[in-house]
């Protein structure tokens, strides 16, 4: 059968572009390239990314408002412009993709239901907000809050996404068998929510902790990981090193809560998914201790934070996915 006739894959598509710019988001941030592009959506007054330390020097000189906190003498390699340029360049092919994709959806209303249309709004409007906040988070210098906020509207478009994919498969041929919840009850779908909750509030808490300088606020290598300043019970007069803690020790109750939610669910489905997140957050547990052990004074591993983040990222998607398939499930019930 052809693909046009299975076109709810193409929401499915879409999330996947917005996971890829979760990724060039996140290489953005551990290469120091946040402000490379320092107008939007142009970078440097131009369209292009190979800008050279003459043409930027120009630019500073004509743009002294503009200038960030790294000082009008800082200079970005062609790499740094090209990671944002092409996170820039994802964000507006994706945009294209939805309005077809919102077109598409539109068109076959009334054959896949018009929760999918409806839903498919909201995922559009969800990509407007995340460009503006794009804007803004490149204004204000790639402020620790605005790269939260940044990703978490990024969680949310992609999730909305799915939830597009899954109503949209529902519609035109059902969903398949090895994807049907059929023993759900309210308390699992409450309880699947509060995990999905926990979790991404865990996840914009790492990613303020890893654009500020709190970062390192338990000491680097050994001295930093599983102690903190080589201390069980360290000094708590610094913000930091509350932070610091409080990010550890959640991820360690949320584990536990995992565990104890994954125990309480009876559908083979949702079980899947609990045991792939569970995997996930084991193996993310560890990425942060190795990120911690692997680091030196001023110097964190960049791709390990990189990975961290997708790993984070991977295990809301894997309840998120669990969610929406409990409420297709509801969906088809009434």
């Amino acid at each position: 059968m052809a693909v046009w006739y299975r076109s709810y894959l193409i929401p499915f598509g879409l999330a996947l572009i917005a996971f890829l710019i979760i990724t060039t988001g996140g290489w953005i941030r551990i290469s120091d390239a946040g402000e490379s592009c320092p107008d939007w959506p142009q970078c440097f007054g131009t369209w292009g990314f190979d800008i050279s330390e003459e043409e930027q020097a120009q630019w500073w000189e004509e743009n002294p408002d503009e200038i960030d906190s790294r000082g009008a003498q800082h200079r970005y390699t062609t790499d740094q412009i090209f990671t944002e340029w092409a996170h820039r360049g994802l964000v507006a092919i994706i945009g294209v993709l939805v309005i077809y994709s919102h077109y598409t959806a539109w068109s076959l209303k009334d054959k896949i239901g018009t929760r999918t249309y409806k839903t498919h709004y909201i995922a559009s409007v969800f990509l407007v907000l995340q460009a503006i906040l794009g804007y803004i988070t490149v204004d204000l210098d790639n402020a620790p809050w605005t790269v939260s906020l940044h990703l978490f509207m990024a969680l949310v478009f992609t999730t909305s996404l799915l939830a597009v994919g899954f109503f949209w498969w529902q519609g035109q041929e059902g969903l398949p068998e090895n994807l049907k919840v059929k023993n759900l009850n309210s308390k699992s779908q409450n309880l699947i929510s509060l995990v999905m909750a926990l979790i991404l509030i865990q996840l914009l808490i790492g990613a303020y902790l890893s654009t500020s300088y709190h970062r390192g606020a338990c000491g680097v290598g050994t001295t930093g990981w599983p102690l903190c300043s080589s201390k069980l019970i360290p000094s708590f007069s610094e913000f930091g090193v509350l932070l610091q803690l409080g990010h550890r020790f959640s991820a360690l109750a949320i584990g536990g809560i995992l565990v104890w939610v994954r125990m309480q669910m009876e559908d083979e489905v949702i079980i899947k998914a609990f045991n792939l997140a569970l995997g996930f957050f084991g193996l993310n547990i560890a990425l942060g201790g190795i990120y911690i052990l692997s680091a030196t004074d001023g110097d964190f591993p960049g791709w390990i934070s990189l990975l961290h983040l997708l790993v984070g990222a991977l295990t809301f998607l894997s309840i998120a996915t669990a969610y929406l398939l409990c409420i297709v499930k509801g969906e088809s019930d009434d």
